[in-house]
């Protein structure tokens, strides 16, 4: 059988020897040819992984969480609530029958953000306020009966005894942390007298400001 008797079709197209099997008709393929695979597109010099993209990328990388961090807002500290102080110590002084001082006429720019009656370091029941300074410190108010030793090292921060201090005719021990955190004490003596304890990481100005005002509360009538 010659070549046009046996394909028709092919006999009329002309014969081309540089076309390559893959570009080839599938119709013009013999019976049981398979399809010659597809060649695989070159790859991407970026995709590689040679070092100069790999420090491009990580280059690129960098910038974008420098700028992520440049535009979220930071927060140094979280500013607590204001509380009532004063009703607090007006109820823990009827319950305890403590002499409860707290501080007067400071004015707005003090605020009481902590006021608890619990116990602390050996059990020792104590009264304890917080206050926001004006210069953004804090001042911590400890008070206790029976208070221990134990207890007035941990409320002044392990701090060492550097003399005394006097504050409108009182006198309190003053002592101060390494890291020059100040804490002013008076130690009670006889049934119920209260030792009280300033701790300070607002100024040593605004702590004795704060002393200064320390009053008496009125017992509340519940």
């Amino acid at each position: 059988m010659t070549p046009d008797a046996a394909d028709p079709v092919a006999a009329d197209l002309p014969t081309d020897p540089s076309t390559s099997d893959a570009s080839r008709p599938a119709a013009l393929r013999a019976p049981g040819e398979s399809e010659p695979a597809a060649e695989a597109p070159p790859r991407s010099r970026y995709s590689m992984g040679t070092l100069p993209n790999m420090l491009r990328s990580m280059l690129a990388i960098g910038f974008f969480v420098l700028l992520l961090v440049a535009l979220v807002p930071r927060i140094s500290q979280v500013d607590r609530p204001a509380i009532d102080a004063s009703a607090k110590a007006s109820q823990t002084a009827a319950q305890t029958g403590w002499a409860i001082e707290l501080p007067a006429g400071l004015g707005s720019d003090w605020t009481p953000t902590v006021a608890t009656y619990a116990k602390s370091t050996d059990g020792v029941e104590t009264f304890t306020t917080v206050w926001k300074a004006p210069g953004g410190g804090d001042i911590a108010l400890k008070e206790a009966a029976d208070a221990t030793n134990a207890w007035l090292t941990r409320s002044v921060a392990d701090g060492a005894r550097e003399g005394e201090r006097t504050v409108s005719g009182r006198t309190f021990d003053r002592y101060a942390t390494s890291d020059g955190q100040v804490s002013y004490v008076v130690r009670g003596e006889g049934e119920k007298a209260l030792t009280l304890v300033a701790t300070s990481s607002a100024t040593e100005d605004e702590l004795t400001a704060f002393v200064a005002a320390l009053r008496p509360v009125t017992p509340s009538d519940s």
